[in-house]
């Protein structure tokens, strides 16, 4: 029973962290301070086909050092090391001999003992690891962290333990927050110890400021994961400190930078970040609207296929564009975060379950810039590992609503996709808002079924090229006469190898009539004043 729900808890946490190097550029070596006499690499390797990545710091003379997971330590290393989520699953009992391992290794590598090598261990992606340096006069702190919290949150005294060393396998559930601590000056035994305390302070605090809860009671704020770890190195240089708590300069630099790299790496990791964090500081112009009218921006996009961090960082360029002219809701076109034809050039393994990282940045952005934002991506059902091709709604207030999952499916380039079951309107600013894509349009139940849920209006993402025969033709006029609803229609612009979308038309249609067509070769926004019926008015910035 103990190992099921452990292997789940793995499971679960390999989904949430999972992220493949396929989506950016590996990250620049991280640099420390000369005051810290360290020098800081990434080593990148594989195992089993799943990745392997370690930030070892390695110091010129030993260094003494008080580690949770090696204790007090005459340190020439310390490391970091990730594996992919998935490895740890496999791995299973037998990670903790795999973490020492790589220890080992590293330490013959280097040509020190084993003990001399101080080490921690992660799902989290190197990648995304965090350097944070705070300095004040003498002393310097620098601060390296790694952090998943959305698997393993918990909140020390409400949530109960579930494993008894030597007693049952040691298999632990994954997500950690991982704190590497270097000063420039020399630290006691003592104030080692102390200093303990006081970065488990500062990560606290920054839980608390992201308003990160517990995994396992809802609706409580989480203290830390089950399975944190620390290295706190001593420096060498003068004024030696025996204390190292809040009231002491460098008990305050630990706690700042602690918090600033927690801070830093949950964003990269997780998509946690503070309020305000987001916000765009040239929002909220654009031509004047009515009174009540809500501004609707067509991102009409040239997503390029399998690039995918560029392709959100367009999307993100957009809702910013958006936000700039006063928009209220950004509507994207069908998979404007992979492209139409993406399985070819990176594959499906990449994908992780909704709502990930990004997902969570996606929020963050719309509950700092007031925007309600529904944007087409490649979904894996979280639990059952289903992919579709989905929509995702997203509030004002940067609360993720869920997913529409495209019910029809088109030929081979969707055969990655399984077709999504009766979708339900997502309610936004009190209306009941009904999404289809693409080809969902193309016969009127899709339509007629979310008009009978209540919907008030239609999205319609897209990747419909105009080809004789396959529409898009008037469905969407059709659709919008046989429901008299409201149907906006957001399709792209731009060619991939298969397929051209150069003349693809973004479209407004009320009571079976177009009321506006938007059509941009390489890709572009269009802005409609919607009045919440039936009238519709074009905006030019």
């Amino acid at each position: 029973m103990m190992k099921s729900r452990l292997l789940r808890y793995l499971a679960q946490a390999a989904c949430l962290l999972l992220a493949l190097p396929v989506l950016a550029e590996r990250p620049a070596v991280p640099l420390l301070p000369e005051a810290v006499t360290a020098s800081a690499e990434l080593l990148y390797g594989e195992r089993d086909g799943f990745w392997e990545k370690t930030l070892l710091v390695r110091f010129p003379t030993p260094r003494r050092a008080l580690s949770t997971s090696d204790g007090l330590v005459d340190a020439r290393a310390a490391i970091n090391h990730a594996g992919h989520p998935l490895l740890w699953v496999k791995l299973g009992a037998a990670g903790k001999a795999y973490s020492e391992g790589v220890r080992d290794a590293l330490a013959e590598r280097l040509g020190v003992a084993h003990a001399a090598v101080a080490q921690m261990a992660t799902a989290a992606d190197m990648d995304n690891l965090a350097v944070v340096t705070r300095s004040h006069g003498p002393l310097t702190v620098t601060v390296l962290a790694t952090a998943g919290a959305r698997s393993n949150a918990i909140r020390t005294g409400v949530d109960s333990g579930s494993h008894i060393e030597g007693w049952d396998e040691d298999n632990k559930p994954a997500g950690t927050i991982n704190i590497l601590v270097l000063t420039n000056i020399e630290l006691s035994d003592a104030a080692l110890a102390r200093a303990l305390i006081t970065v488990t302070e500062g990560k606290t605090t920054a839980l608390a400021d992201l308003k990160v809860e517990s995994t396992y009671t809802p609706g409580v704020q989480a203290t830390g994961t089950g399975t944190d770890s620390i290295i706190v190195v001593s420096g060498t240089a003068a004024p030696r400190a025996s204390y190292t708590g809040g009231h002491s300069r460098i008990g305050e630099l630990i706690g700042k930078a602690t918090h600033a790299a927690v801070i830093e790496a949950l964003g990269k990791q997780n998509g946690y970040f503070l309020p305000g964090a987001k916000r765009f500081p040239d929002a909220g112009g654009g031509p004047a609207k009515a009174d009540g009218d809500l501004r609707i921006a067509l991102l009409h996009l040239d997503p390029v296929p399998g690039d995918i961090a560029g392709n959100r960082a367009r999307i993100e360029a957009g809702i910013r564009a958006a936000a700039r002219q006063g928009a209220d809701w950004v509507v994207t076109p069908e998979l404007a975060e992979t492209g139409y034809n993406f399985v070819k050039h990176v594959g499906t393994g990449w994908i992780a379950p909704f709502p990930d990282a990004w997902m969570h940045t996606l929020a963050a952005i719309a509950r700092d810039n007031g925007i309600a934002l529904f944007v087409g991506f490649a979904e894996r059902e979280k639990g059952s590992g289903t992919l579709h091709n989905s929509v995702a709604a997203i509030d004002r207030a940067g609360n993720i609503l869920g997913s529409y999952r495209k019910q029809r499916p088109v030929g081979r380039a969707e055969a990655w996709s399984v077709a999504g079951g009766d979708g339900k309107p997502f309610t936004v600013d009190g209306i009941q808002v009904g999404t289809l894509i693409c080809a969902d349009a193309w016969r009127p139940d899709t339509a007629a079924q979310l008009a009978g849920r209540g919907a008030q209006i239609l999205l319609s993402p897209a990747n419909w090229p105009p080809v004789d025969g396959m529409g898009p033709g008037d469905v969407w006029e059709q659709r919008s006469r046989e429901t008299g609803l409201p149907l906006i229609a957001v399709n792209r612009g731009g060619k991939e190898p298969e397929l051209d979308f150069s003349t693809g038309v973004s479209a407004v249609s009320v009571d079976g009539q177009r009321l506006f067509s938007f059509s941009a070769p390489a890709g572009g926004i269009f802005y409609v004043d919607w009045d919440r019926r039936q009238r519709f008015r074009e905006v030019r910035p």
